[in-house]
């Protein structure tokens, strides 16, 4: 009876009406309680660790840095640096939080208060992401397939959010966000985006700067301030209307700043641009050699915590260097000055009066052609056609068709028409160039200089290129006659041509070297025989030391060329890099003793720990007496000054006095006779290579210019001698050199050794005389 009760069944009608009305109210959110668990232990698809945004998997470009603390380049496959939170100017920080989330430092992850907005306005009055869930977005390394699995992606993304902030503090959020983003253009991250756009570390970005690189947070595609940059300063201009919305500047500075031009200081990251790229393509090649050494158990010398390699595109690795910013670009500025505005333009001039320019009148039609094989064959377009399996009749088809290609001019890269044979003959044309500077006393490099264009002409002739090395050589055979025949500088020798017989040191036939001019019959000094690269007086001097000792000496200055024990060495027939050379000569200034010209000292990881350090294991050697090479600097001074020649009665100007003369007369010159300089011009037979390397107490430095081939040079001593083609781009890097301030560079003499100069240094009559010589009616110009 009790159950037929209308009121109790109106009561289980209640209950029943109401666990439905909370089933209804309360179950989608247990179940997306439930969803939202299931989807957190990796259901739907595994969620991204958010650990990689502090120690990034495969993604941190190793970053070079100067011996003065400069970013010299970066080798990446993503080019993206770390930068702490205090390395982030506090701009970019205001912008960014006024801009995409103005309650940041207020939720924890997720913005409801947005979310409603979001949801009510359809998203016309702002979206509801926060930069903690734009931060989790950016872990997901593919785009959701569909739509359904990008509302799961959503979802996920607001358990990584919720993940983050519980984990890491705000400061580091919005650092990691930074860190992450892609500013396009190879920026990735705040502070390469900041190198890329403004050339500035990321501390150092001021309000309007900082709101264009926060603006393009939005789409950096859409706001490219390299494609569009109105629109990029109109989106700019709303990132600063934030920022006063936000109280961050007033409405003053609002008005004033949305005034100002968006002026970019772009640099392009690319590894054949930029400062220093032979320099950087001899690093990289160095560093990869260095992390895949192994030792004897096959176990890589330079490793990982886990015994793997390291890798230089992905493993952010620092690498310290010995390159001085200022020193290198005041020798990529020496080179251009030369090279571009002088000495190519004469070149040109002198190449159009050939029946086959650029090549020299002396050789055959099939001689040229062999060249020209020879090139063709060595070009990487060749190599690539030959993978292809293209036979010998088409690749040479391909290399004989015109087509749409740029050019290398001073003037600029230029779009035309040319087969790529008629443009390897074009490139040709060029002459070029080496320039290597270095620190004697450490044997740190400090400029390098492999070219002028690594775009198009990727040879490196400061370490790759090998080219006869002329008079330079001649130094170390007067060296050897100082320490071992008891000459001295003020030595007299007979200036008559001196003859090597047959059958002597292996020869066919008598070899009897002559100068130029072929000026004889009176006696010089050792020293003026040197200043004025007499080729009898070295020729002398060989007879007294024998060609093997010579390579026996200059081996243990680090010229490890091969060379042959032949009368001509004295003359500079070897073949020898300008590195070898630059570090043999810098042992004269470094009191005898030769140290391995080095371009790194040390290497850390991507947490600072030192894992390679060249200053342990130095090379080095005992080249000759501290004595012997401040006389040997004594020697090489002649160059840059008057020598006395008493059967003349007159005096003459080395072949470097170039340097001494008024700017106005040698844009490059103008260097004071009371700053002190040792040095030696070099060119070889039928002026196809041009040398000079000039000594100071702080900086030894060479200078190579030549054609690509030997059969390409100019015709004549005037302009094709190592005073002409080289020396100039050495007074140009100097004069810039001496001029900064912030470089500590001596103008002084070079040191005294301790131990008594027990030989006579001044061969002047009466101590020395001053003024200009009647003999010199120019500089000397043969070497």
């Amino acid at each position: 009876m009790i159950e037929n009760n209308p009121k109790n069944k109106k009561k289980k009608s209640y209950r029943k009406q109401m666990l439905i009305l909370w089933a209804f109210l309360f179950g989608p959110i247990v179940l997306f309680g439930l969803f939202m668990y299931l989807i957190s232990l990796g259901l739907f698809g595994q969620l991204p660790s958010f650990e990689e945004l502090e120690n990034p998997k495969s993604n941190l470009a190793t970053e070079i840095y100067t011996s003065d603390g400069r970013l010299l380049g970066k080798y990446f496959q993503e080019n993206r640096s770390n930068a702490s939170y205090s390395e982030i100017s506090p701009f970019v920080i205001d912008a960014l939080v006024s801009t995409e989330d103005e309650r940041f430092f207020e939720h924890s992850g997720i913005d409801f208060r947005g979310l409603v907005r979001a949801v009510m306005f359809a998203g016309t009055k702002g979206g509801a992401s926060t930069i903690t869930q734009q931060l989790a977005k950016m872990l997901f390394h593919e785009r959701p397939s569909n739509k359904l699995m990008r509302v799961i992606q959503k979802l996920q993304e607001w358990i990584i959010s919720v993940r983050l902030e519980r984990q890491y503090t705000k400061k580091e959020i919005l650092t990691m966000y930074l860190n992450k983003f892609d500013f396009v253009n190879n920026a990735v991250g705040i502070k390469s985006a900041a190198q890329v756009y403004f050339n500035k570390p990321s501390d150092s970005l001021n309000i309007v700067e900082s709101a264009v690189l926060v603006g393009m947070a939005k789409n950096p595609s859409l706001f490219n301030p390299r494609r569009r940059l109105e629109l990029t300063t109109d989106r700019r201009n709303v990132v600063l209307y934030q920022m006063k919305r936000n109280e961050r500047i007033t409405e003053e500075e609002y008005d004033s700043l949305r005034q100002v031009p968006l002026i970019l200081d772009y640099r392009n990251v690319d590894h054949k641009e930029g400062v220093a790229p032979y320099f950087r393509e001899a690093l990289r090649a160095y560093v990869h050699k260095l992390t895949s050494e192994k030792d004897e158990d096959g176990h890589y010398k330079i490793a990982k915590a886990n015994g793997e390699p390291y890798n230089i595109y992905r493993d952010g690795l620092k690498i310290y260097t010995t390159i001085d910013s200022r020193l290198q670009a005041y020798a990529e500025y020496a080179v251009n000055e030369h090279m571009g505005k002088e000495l190519q333009k004469d070149f040109w001039n002198h190449i159009k009066r050939k029946k086959h320019p650029p090549f020299s009148d002396q050789m055959s039609e099939s001689q040229i052609q062999g060249l020209m094989k020879t090139a063709m064959t060595r070009s990487d377009l060749y190599s690539e056609l030959k993978r292809e399996g293209l036979s010998k009749d088409s690749i040479e088809k391909v290399f004989n068709t015109p087509v749409p290609t740029k050019v290398f001019t001073w003037a600029g890269e230029k779009d035309t028409i040319l087969s790529p044979l008629a443009l390897i003959e074009y490139n040709k044309c060029f002459l070029q160039t080496g320039m290597m500077s270095v620190d004697p006393k450490n044997g740190f490099i400090k400029a390098w200089v492999g070219g002028f264009n690594y775009k198009h002409f990727a040879y490196d002739h400061v370490a790759q290129g090998k080219r006869q090395i002329g008079s330079t050589i001649k130094p170390f055979v007067y060296a050897l006659a100082i320490m071992d025949k008891g000459m001295s500088p003020c030595t007299e020798i007979p200036n008559v041509p001196y003859t090597f017989e047959k059958g002597e040191y292996g020869l066919l036939k008598d070899w009897t070297p002559h100068n130029p001019g072929k000026d004889y019959g009176y006696s010089v000094t050792l020293k003026y025989g040197l200043a004025n690269s007499l080729n009898t007086i070295t020729a002398y001097v060989m007879r007294q030391v024998s060609p093997q000792a010579v390579v026996n000496f200059v081996k243990k200055a680090g010229i490890n060329s091969d060379m042959d024990p032949v009368p001509s060495l004295c003359l500079g027939v070897a073949d020898v890099s300008l590195y070898e050379m630059v570090g043999a000569y810098a042992s004269f200034a470094n009191k005898g003793q030769w140290l391995e010209p080095i371009f790194v000292t040390r290497i850390v990881d991507k947490d600072g720990n030192e894992i390679f350090n060249n200053l342990q294991k130095r090379k080095s050697n005992s080249v000759m007496s501290e004595r012997d090479a401040y006389v040997m600097l004594e020697l090489l001074k002649g160059t840059t000054t008057y020598n006395y020649c008493r059967d003349l009665g007159t005096r003459k100007g080395g072949t470097a006095i170039r340097l001494r003369f008024d700017k106005a007369t040698r844009p490059y010159g103008g260097i004071p006779a009371e700053i002190p300089i040792a040095g030696k011009t070099g060119t070889t037979q039928n002026q196809s290579d041009g040398w000079f390397m000039g000594i100071t107490p702080d900086l030894v430095t060479g200078v190579w210019v030549g054609g690509e081939d030997r059969a390409i040079r100019f015709s004549n001593l005037e302009k094709g001698s190592g005073t002409n083609m080289a020396l100039p781009i050495w007074g140009y890097y100097m004069n810039k050199v001496y001029a900064d301030k912030t470089l500590d560079i001596s103008k002084g003499d070079f040191e005294k050794p301790s131990e008594p100069i027990d030989i006579k240094l001044n061969c002047e009559e009466g101590g020395g005389l001053t003024g200009k010589s009647p003999y010199d009616s120019d500089d000397n110009p043969w070497d």
